[in-house]
């Protein structure tokens, strides 16, 4: 199983539309069983997939209550299968908050290393785990990153989102020491016609300090639209221009996965 994780540390650029979009497309389209996981403790992922329950169980009780730190859960137990056969998820809610704070107080080794423990039980069931990731680099998206293969950073025109890439870009180098394989890819997110976006998207491809997605995804009303409905983008609207461009990112992600 490939853990992708998909993080940014500033809103409103596209973040969860692309890690359930990306999964919705592996998993339905491309035949890959996948396993979706919220760690944003606003559940936004966990809502478009159907599952989100303000007092329900899932990604809290898996880090804070998983047999391998003396709990009774196995991984499966936060499981929940979705409308899609070859998509089940771990969702979120709010109770995140109170795990960061938890974990926290922990000063134990393992306080990092949960979710690998955790994804280790299921990693023959799935192939790809595809996670999104809050906005903040917490204990739980910690413990992620320290599991995952790739991090997927959208970015968007804006010399701030420029900023917080390149901020992520210095703190997953300081967990390189814990999982020396993982690496990162840029994507441009919400793009629109224009020179500046043109000139950014150059600059983002030719800069040596970037390795990023080939396929910038464009911007588009309908993707608002899916969101309202709290649907993944490809299956509100098989046909529209981001749904393609999501495809696209999705094959460059298996050519590169896969080889």
């Amino acid at each position: 199983m490939k853990i992708i994780a998909v993080m940014s540390q500033k809103g409103g650029i596209g973040k969860t539309m692309t890690a359930a979009s990306i999964a919705y497309i592996l998993g339905e389209e491309k035949g890959k069983k996948v396993l979706a996981v919220d760690a944003d403790q606003q559940g936004n992922m966990s809502m478009l997939y159907g599952r989100f329950e303000p007092e329900g169980a899932g990604l809290p009780e898996l880090l804070e209550k998983h047999r391998t730190v003396g709990g009774t859960w196995k991984t499966a137990d936060a499981i929940q299968t979705t409308q899609y056969g070859n998509i089940d998820i771990i969702p979120c809610n709010g109770y995140l908050m109170r795990t960061n704070m938890n974990l926290l107080l922990i000063e134990k080794e393992d306080q990092i290393l949960r979710f690998s423990a955790a994804m280790l039980e299921v990693q023959d069931a799935y192939d790809y785990c595809i996670v999104d990731c809050g906005l903040l680099m917490d204990m739980a998206v910690t413990n992620v990153l320290v599991a995952a293969d790739m991090v997927i950073l959208p970015v968007k025109v804006g010399g701030f989102e420029l900023e917080a890439i390149e901020n992520m870009q210095e703190q997953v180098e300081d967990l390189r020491g814990l999982n020396p394989e993982i690496r990162t890819k840029v994507l441009m997110t919400m793009r629109q016609k224009n020179q500046t976006s043109l000139q950014v998207e150059e600059w983002l491809h030719t800069s040596l300090r970037y390795d990023c997605f080939d396929t910038a995804v464009r911007r588009s009303i309908v993707a608002e639209k899916a969101t309202m409905a709290k649907m993944p983008l490809p299956k509100f609207s098989r046909g529209c221009t981001v749904t393609q461009d999501y495809r696209r990112v999705a094959d460059e992600l298996l050519k590169e996965v896969e080889g």
